[in-house]
């Protein structure tokens, strides 16, 4: 049995994510967030709590598994690290963003800097992981949509970013290949975008 933290189970993947969890019956799900009591999800533990404080990290990490956290705050990520150190867990998996290593192509590449400026690489979860000592998978996902494509690309650390669109359920589904063993990725990050959508000057939705 693999047992699953979910830190930000209120976020808009986790909504995908969560019924594909439901379904393995190899896998058990504790939801973490600022009003998890509050989430519909019947059958699950729920842990309401703050990512910003050691003590409920802690809390919510005891007995766990795997950690799979829902979004790129850099402070909150060393927090996770070294509640991950206390409670003895050192596999996680975190939904970052892309553009972290500046490895966006052209032509989409100005789209994406004109919109989300140039800081985006900064203050990023990746730097605590690849600091520490965990066995760590970092998403550098491109922009996001709800629709019902599930299929993705993965793109390793070092090669360049192509895609410009992927759907919430793509990245759910990346997450629980990951976690049925569908794929291996160590110390990874790993971009991830719809097939298709390289090459794009920016994304349809926009």
């Amino acid at each position: 049995m693999t047992r699953v933290l979910i830190i930000g189970a209120g976020g808009q993947i986790p909504r995908y994510l969560i019924p594909l969890l439901q379904a393995q019956p190899a896998i058990t799900v504790t939801l973490f967030g600022r009003h998890a009591d509050a989430l519909p999800y019947d059958g699950l533990r729920k842990i309401t709590g703050q990512a910003d404080q050691l003590s409920d990290l802690v809390e919510a990490m005891q007995g766990q598994d795997i950690v799979y956290m829902n979004f790129d705050d850099k402070a909150i990520t060393e927090l996770v690290v070294t509640a991950m150190h206390q409670t003895g867990i050192k596999r996680i998996i975190q939904a970052g963003v892309l553009s972290v290593y500046g490895e966006v192509a052209e032509p989409f590449a100005a789209w994406n800097t004109r919109m989300m400026g140039g800081t985006v690489a900064e203050g990023r979860g990746i730097e605590a992981l690849e600091a520490s000592d965990l066995d760590y998978l970092y998403l550098r996902m491109t922009w996001l949509y709800n629709g019902h494509r599930k299929d993705y690309v993965a793109s390793p650390k070092g090669a360049p970013f192509l895609g410009a669109q992927v759907t919430r359920k793509a990245i759910a589904q990346f997450v629980l290949d990951t976690l049925t063993g569908k794929r291996e990725d160590h110390r990874a990050s790993i971009g991830l975008w719809e097939p298709g959508s390289e090459y794009k000057t920016k994304p349809d939705f926009y």
